[in-house]
């Protein structure tokens, strides 16, 4: 499992801090150990190791990580690195919309920093693969009606649903892709109810 989180949740680490934490947590989850630092170079294509030591300091200092001593790894979670799980509601596209599927399917273990109303959907498609989400990821949403622009949201229009980020300027709601083969969506003025919540988290499972 592998997974990222760029959105404002977590503003006390940058975006490569966010993503290694993730990385370290999720291999924590499905090995039983932390990766070393150079599989941490490899899985986010660092030449030199010195970076993701930078980083990992940087995560300690900040008390998301601790150092073991005497172990070749190195590093441990701490607390606040702990699971919460959130409902899996069922899937939502990265395309064109269409209709929302809304099963519950189990639940997802997410970092307990994530705060607020969450649920997870499983994405398909390919629009928003430049945004790092790509087909087969779940995506965890915080509930919410309203959005910032360039926020990655999940839009509801006429009964069918999507994720995309948010744009809105001059009274004009569009709804916009991370692929160029995709074209942004024109949200109807007329529309209601359109913002289901906001993506706060991205997971991978690697099989």
């Amino acid at each position: 499992m592998y997974g990222t989180i760029n959105m404002k949740e977590n503003t006390r680490l940058t975006g490569p801090q966010n993503k290694i934490l993730i990385f370290i947590e999720s291999q924590v989850a499905r090995l039983g150990r932390p990766p070393t630092y150079r599989d941490i170079a490899r899985e986010f294509g660092y030449e030199a190791v010195g970076t993701v030591q930078d980083h990992i300091r940087a995560l300690i200092r900040k008390g998301f990580l601790k150092k073991e001593s005497g172990c070749a790894r190195g590093i441990r979670l701490t607390h606040q690195a702990e699971s919460n799980h959130v409902p899996i509601l069922g899937a939502v596209p990265a395309g064109r919309p269409v209709e929302a599927i809304e099963d519950r399917a189990g639940s997802l273990a997410v970092p307990v920093r994530l705060r607020g109303e969450l649920f997870a959907l499983k994405v398909k498609g390919e629009s928003m693969i430049e945004a790092g989400i790509l087909d087969g990821d779940y995506v965890i949403v915080q509930k919410q009606s309203h959005a910032e622009n360039g926020e990655i949201v999940i839009a509801l229009i006429d009964g069918e649903a999507t994720v995309k980020y948010f744009e809105k300027r001059s009274g004009r709601v569009r709804l916009l892709p991370a692929n160029p083969r995709f074209s942004p969506i024109e949200v109807p003025p007329h529309a209601e109810n359109v913002i289901q919540g906001k993506v706060v988290s991205v997971q991978r499972f690697l099989i």
